[in-house]
């Protein structure tokens, strides 16, 4: 039986302009009242998952930036993990030649050095403003204190990004594109699965009794953990080839569930 119900935001539950569709809302509230736990896993911050939690009405666990930060539905801690100061230093200036758009979020904030028409399109999907400050990269490890770092940009160059990253820092760094238009660098071994791990070691719940939907390459990790993986047919291919069932909407998974005796 199902003891856990994970699933991704962005291109999953949360569409463009944070639309939630009203089928999925009512499903999760369903699982919930039947008294199956929810965890969101995403990229983005602790504070807008619990967001986009209070706009379905329900509470759930949380697994922010992707396995950063991990909090259990009573907004007791499990687990976080921040940059090494001198790696996040390195990181920002090998990709500084990048034709990209460079955020560095840390728990609770978002920062870039300057302000461009491209940072207002990126803040216009996430909960919160994007600081502007030039001098950010000095300020790792004093008042700033990096979690996640990413570069934004057209499709093309999130890929050949994505390759000479991995080429350069991949033994001291987890790195995978989150969506077509940006790439996450993490800290290594910080991903979704881990976690997920985490968190179900507190819950003491096994992995088998766990199922998972999402829709890009951060979810790979998370669909490993379980046979009971649901990925969106709009992933990419590759993302697809890594789940266990293809679905529309996270309503439609949490009815297979229903359909196989699991809930």
């Amino acid at each position: 039986m199902i003891k856990l119900f994970i699933s991704d935001l962005d291109g999953t539950l949360l569409g463009m302009d944070h639309f939630i569709k009203n089928e999925d809302a009512d499903a999760l509230k369903r699982l919930v009242e039947r008294g199956v736990p929810l965890t969101v896993a995403s990229g983005r911050m602790d504070h807008e998952i619990k967001e986009v939690l209070k706009r379905v009405g329900v509470i759930g666990h949380r697994v922010s930036q992707n396995g950063a930060f991990v909090f259990d539905k009573e907004d007791g801690h499990i687990h976080s993990k921040t940059f090494d100061r001198d790696l996040a230093k390195k990181v920002m200036a090998s990709i500084d030649k990048e034709p990209m758009i460079k955020t560095v979020s840390t728990a609770d904030e978002t920062y870039t050095r300057e302000h461009n028409k491209w940072i207002d399109i990126i803040s216009e999907q996430l909960f919160h403003d994007i600081r502007i400050d030039p001098n950010m990269t000095e300020r790792f490890g004093e008042s700033i204190f990096p979690s996640k770092i990413s570069l934004h940009g057209k499709e093309q160059n999130v890929i050949d990004s994505y390759n000479r990253i991995d080429d350069s820092f991949g033994k001291e760094i987890d790195c995978f594109i989150s969506h077509e238009t940006c790439v996450d660098i993490m800290p290594k071994a910080i991903n979704k699965g881990s976690g997920i791990r985490s968190l179900i070691e507190i819950l003491g719940i096994d992995p088998h009794e766990v199922a998972c939907v999402g829709d890009s390459f951060n979810d790979v990790a998370m669909f490993e953990l379980t046979p009971h993986s649901y990925v969106m047919s709009t992933a990419h291919n590759e993302v697809i080839e890594k789940a266990n069932t293809i679905v529309d909407h996270v309503h439609e998974a949490i009815e297979d569930l229903e359909k196989k005796g699991l809930l």
